[in-house]
């Protein structure tokens, strides 16, 4: 019996050892699980985090894991500032921190690492951890909270430095100190744009961000994009909860004491870059034999271009073309001028530019035939898209030279039944958009063709014959939108923005004072809707300026996009409040 038990038990485990036999030598790929995606834990500080009476030289914080210190240069701040910076060390594990000075009587310190603590594998960090002591016999304890978006599109900004400031500066005021010394307390800012500066006494304090480019936390770069608040942030400890009434009062008719919280107002900042008043030279470009393209920081004013050197002197040798924002002047070279050429250009007194141009050697030939430079024939655009085109829209030709001359006799217009006779013009000045003027009928079919050298740019190329073939639309393909804005009471000029959900701009409506505003013949889609204070009255949105304690023209979205569908009329009301 027990002979049979024994020889059952051996095949059960000879069958057993069979199929993990087997079982092992089937070939697949290891699996290695899902992505770490958690940060650093920390197990142990010594001395303590949140220590009273701190004297130590040395504090040694121990995680979970192998860590390491990105940019800690960059990413910790110490608050108060220490002139001279704590050492910060990695060992295994461990974050060791050894200080170099003494430590002021009485005071809280911060330390927040920011992004700086990652773990060893995967880099994920652990955002804004603080280590916090006091010299003193208690901890400070109250906090600033709030977010730093974007002043232009209000989207969250990560990584910008919200810093604290107290009027304790015996030279500078209040409002001088983020241009010229580190902040008291400071935090940054998260994935979605928020903050919290903690372990701040009872004060007033100036609310102050910055993009830090130098890691030096002052204001101290023209290109350091800001924010700021217009007043000061007030905070204070809980007001001490009244005395119990006595026993023998009567309490039945009075109302529980109500609670005594700390102010937890979330702060927003709107962070911008204020605009240089220095003009600068971005870019300048022969984009072909007979095209400079100069391009500037902000628009340019008292422009003046000359040939220089050995070249010879014209009184006329180019067209100039601004763009709309004067930030880009192109300039068409006209015929007889040298391959060599000296161009100096100034504008204002801060550019002085004197360049060589070869204009043989303008772009490596296979760009230029891309662009239709260099080549003999001219290839005409167009503002048509997709083979349709739109109600009450003009339709455009568009050259990549001023046109010098054309035959309007060669442009043909024609509908599915006739040939019609349309006018022809340009719309500008120099002769680079040409209109081909007839009232088109909702959801008539039409052909545009440009004959064979009906025009004939600066560079003496003529085009190749060049059809356009569309629809136009019906009224029942589009959608009505009538919107109520109600404005503030206070009076200004607001400049009303229809955008697409990428925030392309579609299109731009002023208004000056409440009531229904019409958005006609829109395509079928989702809208987003914003709404500018124009306080300048120019048209356009305008950033701040600290020094003047101007902030950025204020910006407010509609609360929700709004869906248009076609044949379909729709009326909305938003009332816009602008802070």
């Amino acid at each position: 019996m027990h002979r049979a038990i024994r020889t059952i038990k051996m095949m059960i485990i000879l069958a057993a050892l069979g199929l993990a036999g087997n079982q092992c030598a089937k070939p697949g790929a290891p699996t290695g699980g899902p992505k770490d995606e958690t940060p650093p834990r920390v197990l142990m500080e010594n001395p303590p985090n949140h220590s009273i009476h701190f004297n130590a030289r040395k504090v040694t914080i121990t995680f979970d894991e192998f860590i390491t210190l990105k940019d800690p240069v960059k990413e910790i701040f110490i608050s108060p500032p220490m002139r001279n910076k704590p050492v910060f060390k990695t060992q295994g594990k461990r974050v060791v921190i050894e200080f170099k000075e003494d430590f002021r009587p009485d005071a809280t310190y911060t330390l927040n690492f920011g992004n700086a603590i990652t773990d060893f594998t995967e880099g994920n960090a652990l955002v804004n951890y603080e280590y916090v002591f006091s010299t003193g016999d208690h901890i400070d304890s109250l906090f600033i909270r709030g977010s730093v978006l974007n002043a232009f599109d209000h989207k969250p900004e990560e990584g910008v430095i919200a810093m604290v400031y107290t009027n304790d500066n015996d030279t500078l005021a209040l409002d001088s100190l983020p241009l010229y010394v580190q902040p008291m307390s400071a935090s940054r800012t998260i994935k979605d744009g928020s903050f919290r500066i903690n372990n701040l006494p009872p004060g007033e304090y100036l609310l102050f961000a910055l993009q830090d480019m130098n890691n030096n936390y002052i204001f101290d770069l023209p290109n350091e994009k800001i924010a700021f608040l217009d007043s000061l942030v007030v905070i204070a400890p809980p007001a001490p909860a009244p005395l119990p009434a006595p026993d023998f009062l009567d309490t039945a008719m009075q109302e529980p004491p109500a609670i005594q919280i700390v102010d937890d107002e979330k702060y927003i900042m709107y962070l911008f870059e204020e605009k240089d008043p220095a003009q600068k030279l971005i870019s300048k470009t022969l984009l072909n034999s007979n095209h400079l393209r100069y391009i500037f920081r902000r628009p340019a004013d008292s422009v003046e271009i000359s040939l220089t050197g050995s070249d010879e002197v014209k009184d006329k040798w180019y067209i100039p073309e601004f763009t709309r924002m004067r930030d880009t002047l192109d300039l068409y070279l006209l015929p007889g001028l040298a391959d060599t050429i000296r161009v100096a250009l100034s504008a204002g007194t801060y550019v002085t530019d004197t360049t060589r141009f070869i204009r043989s050697r303008s772009m490596p030939e296979p760009l230029m035939r891309r662009r239709d430079a260099g080549s003999d024939r001219i290839r005409i655009a167009s503002n048509l898209r997709g083979g349709v085109f739109d109600i009450d829209k003009e339709f455009r030709f568009i050259f990549p030279l001023p046109v010098v001359a054309y035959d309007s006799s060669r442009i043909i217009l024609a509908s599915e039944n006739d040939t019609l006779s349309p006018m022809v013009y340009f719309t500008d000045s120099i002769r680079r958009t040409a209109v081909v003027y007839y009232k088109f009928q909702p959801g008539e079919s039409y052909k545009v063709t440009a004959l064979d050298s009906a025009f004939t740019d600066l560079a003496g190329n003529v085009n190749d014959s060049t059809p356009f073939s569309f629809r136009v639309r019906t009224v029942t393909d589009y959608g009505q939108l009538v919107m109520n804005i109600m404005l503030p009471e206070e009076t200004g000029q607001y400049i009303i923005q229809q955008m697409t959900d990428k925030e392309v701009i579609l299109q731009e409506k002023i208004i000056t004072h409440s009531g229904p505003v019409a958005f006609e013949n829109l395509m079928p889609g989702t809208y987003k809707f914003k709404a500018i204070a124009d306080r300048n009255a120019n048209g356009i949105w305008d950033t701040g300026n600290y020094r003047q304690k101007i902030l950025p023209e204020w910006v407010e979205y509609i609360p929700a996009p709004i869906t248009i569908r076609a044949n379909w009329d729709l009326a909305e009301e938003w009332t816009v409040r602008i802070k």
